[in-house]
């Protein structure tokens, strides 16, 4: 049978084509796994298979939120099922258990808003070399790649020299526990991968104007996050009659302090100083030779990068942004509690506690209270001397000899966070060409992806999975 890119958007918009927004119920999972069997049909005739979910709902991220901020506005969300019951554990068995790989891709996307797309968003269509739809890019592409890799692999007759295996949780949209529980059985079964590789970074065209080739983004951590909530109350009133220092007037000044002092300062880490080389093989003119020996240009980059690029920024530091609000009910009346909610994500060098002895201060001196609503710390870099990372990056080399290889910090969040204890190298990359404009639709209006970048992400994870002998 003829495989060639045509073939492959045709694939993968048959997975678009199934709505799994995250706040569906089971039962639009249920359809995607019928879907899942029908275009991979080697695959579910070959892998053992065995579905997860979380038997009550503590720990997750989502329900957290709502309860302690109140609530969410969408009320799509209010019927969503953190718990999940649909992820999937698919074992690929190999001729040896030792040192298995595993390939990970979510089920679930992000809710739409139908009109403002040009297309519809689950039609999966197909126009001027590029395939529309929620979870084209985020991350039906990366299960699509990963497991029609595998069906090639079987069809051909090929038996891997190690186990492989494919997680995919349903609810990672909404920070549920469908990778959690699935790690539990795998910890359970006493499985300890050498190397993962889920979603997050891509092969970027046009990262930087100095760029002169692209660039295969590699992400060896993924940032901390966390969620503040700082409220100040009051006897409330009438505004006819305004006391001073109201409930927003303490927390507009709160906000103001944030933003005016750096209180989460840059630092150039060592797997900042591993990306900013690996960048250097793809830059030019001076770029290029201050990159190159970022570790001579510290306390410049520290200085100097956070101003002149905000993507620079947030792999240097931890940022902060205040993302919502609430107060009075009527525009006529001193509200008795107001409050923000403020989001960080946290590097290496700055973790949650860090951020909660700073917030204390200033909650001391705004009179506010302050409330951590939940948190958790980076993970652990990969360094680039991991055999795993090594074996990923040669992939890479062989498979896009155009592209230069850079050690990424992912500052979003993954499911491959919650692995670290069953993994050597949890590593992040779907081996895909992205542009600027295309990953700014990531979770927005019009996702695609380009047509014409399917082939080489299958013949990647192929070429990782044939020469696989452990690593």
């Amino acid at each position: 049978m003829e495989r060639n890119a045509e073939y492959y958007a045709q694939g993968l918009a048959r997975l678009i084509q199934i709505p799994t927004v995250v706040t569906e119920p089971p039962e639009i999972f249920e359809r995607y796994h019928e879907r899942l069997k029908e275009v991979f049909p080697h695959v579910f005739d070959t892998v053992e298979i065995t579905k997860a979910g979380a038997s009550d709902a503590e720990g997750d991220i989502f329900l957290q939120m709502a309860k302690r901020i109140g609530g969410i506005s969408d009320p799509r969300f209010q019927s969503a099922n953190p718990k999940g019951g649909n992820a999937l554990i698919l074992k690929w068995k190999g001729k040896s258990g030792e040192k298995p790989i595993a390939l990970m891709g979510h089920q679930d996307v992000a809710p739409v808003e139908e009109k403002n797309w040009t297309y519809p968003p689950f039609e999966g269509r197909i126009v001027d070399g590029k395939l529309y739809g929620r979870g084209a890019i985020d991350c039906k592409n990366t299960a699509y790649l990963s497991l029609q890799a595998i069906e090639e692999l079987i069809e051909e007759g090929f038996v891997p020299e190690h186990d492989v295996y494919f997680l995919s949780s349903d609810n990672e949209e909404m920070a549920g526990q469908g990778t959690p529980s699935s790690i539990k059985i795998l910890k359970e079964r006493g499985v300890h991968f050498s190397i993962i590789i889920d979603e997050g970074g891509a092969i970027s065209t046009d990262l930087f104007a100095a760029l002169k080739k692209p660039v295969a983004a590699v992400a060896v951590m993924e940032k901390g996050s966390s969620v503040f909530r700082f409220s100040a109350k009051s006897h409330g009133g009438h505004t006819s009659m305004p006391p001073k220092n109201t409930p927003w007037e303490r927390l507009a000044r709160l906000i103001v302090d944030v933003h005016s002092h750096r209180y989460f300062k840059p630092k150039v880490t060592p797997e900042v100083v591993a990306m900013l080389e690996g960048l250097s093989d793809a830059m030019g003119g001076p770029a290029k030779f201050l990159l190159k020996h970022a570790k001579w240009f510290k306390p410049l980059i520290q200085v100097a990068a956070p101003k002149i690029n905000p993507t620079v920024n947030a792999m240097l530091s931890t940022v902060i942004t205040f993302t919502m609000c609430e107060g009075s009910t009527l525009p006529n009346v001193i509200p008795n509690e107001a409050f923000i909610i403020a989001n960080l994500r946290h590097s290496t060098h700055s973790n949650v506690a860090y951020a909660q002895k700073i917030f204390a201060r200033l909650s001391k001196k705004y009179d506010v209270d302050v409330e951590l609503v939940f948190g958790y710390d980076a993970t652990v870099p990969v360094t680039v001397d991991n055999p795993g990372y090594r074996y990923v990056a040669q992939t890479i080399k062989e498979v896009l000899p155009d592209t230069a290889i850079v050690p990424f910090i992912q500052t979003g969040g993954t499911d491959s966070r919650h692995t670290p204890e069953i993994a050597d190298a949890a590593l992040r990359f779907t081996p895909f060409r992205i542009s600027a404009n295309q990953m700014g639709r990531m979770h927005g209006d019009d996702e695609n992806i380009d047509v014409a970048t399917l082939p080489e992400g299958v013949t990647f994870f192929k070429q990782l999975i044939r020469n696989y002998k452990g690593v």
